[in-house]
């Protein structure tokens, strides 16, 4: 169950000219949509804050499950990164990243009585905490933090002048991820949004993780309502809200 309830987080060339995008603080609400055969239900929410200053951009998602089987999982990631516009490709320093799996009861989470600062209560990606979490489950924390970096990336592409099926490579430096490969699939809607069309899919640890994520982009405001993947444990939808 704690691998599932991650990687519903864990979802999520032309960049032309060198002029930074700035991207004012926003709080962006979005639900978690899970299918499996005839399930289909609403089982999560989640809040992703972003704002960028010149080339910095910070970004962190915060999100929680609806109760399941007497427990709610929550996901707090942080990402701080220069990105480093140009063209044909862009460039991405992270200069700060860490990833937060939490779990505490519900019991617990309702009466003020979770103490997330407790090494028994979190696991997080730079070693830290003693809450028992394996390796799938910490890759799906990671690969969740290094996607916030996407957000920044939907403002800056240059969709109109890209062709469906045109793909950029974007090196990471200093983060977890080696890199992440952007597809544009071309023009698109969603839910009454006009949107572009993008599959992205990061690396980790030397190999492409095996999560493609597809996301629809709102053209005007460059905000993804719609981040989906096709997971081993059925179909999962993040939408802004």
């Amino acid at each position: 169950m704690k691998k599932t309830i991650l990687l519903l987080f864990a979802f999520v060339a032309a960049l032309t000219g060198l002029a930074q995008v700035q991207i004012p603080y926003q709080e962006l609400p979005y639900s978690v949509h899970y299918h499996w055969g005839l399930v289909d239900v609403n089982i999560g929410h989640g809040k992703v804050t972003l704002s960028s200053q010149g080339n910095q951009f910070n970004a962190t998602l915060d999100g929680n499950t609806i109760p399941w089987e007497g427990r709610i999982f929550c996901v707090s990631d942080t990402l701080n990164a220069t990105m480093t516009p140009g063209s044909p490709y862009s460039h991405e320093r992270v200069d700060y990243e860490n990833g937060w799996y939490l779990k505490p009861k519900v019991m617990e989470y309702r009466s003020d009585g979770f103490v997330a600062s407790n090494p028994a209560n979190y696991k997080n990606i730079q070693g830290q905490g003693d809450l028992d979490a394996d390796a799938q489950t910490m890759e799906a924390v990671t690969v969740t933090a290094d996607m916030l970096g996407m957000f920044y990336y939907f403002h800056e592409m240059d969709f109109e002048s890209m062709s469906p099926g045109q793909q950029i490579t974007i090196p990471i430096e200093g983060g977890y991820s080696q890199s992440v490969t952007v597809t544009y699939d071309g023009p698109s809607s969603f839910g009454g949004y006009s949107t572009y069309s993008v599959t992205f899919e990061y690396s980790y640890d030397g190999a492409s993780t095996g999560y493609p994520v597809h996301a629809e982009v709102d053209r005007s405001s460059r905000i993804p309502v719609l981040l989906s993947a096709e997971l081993a444990i059925g179909h999962v939808e993040m939408i802004y809200e």
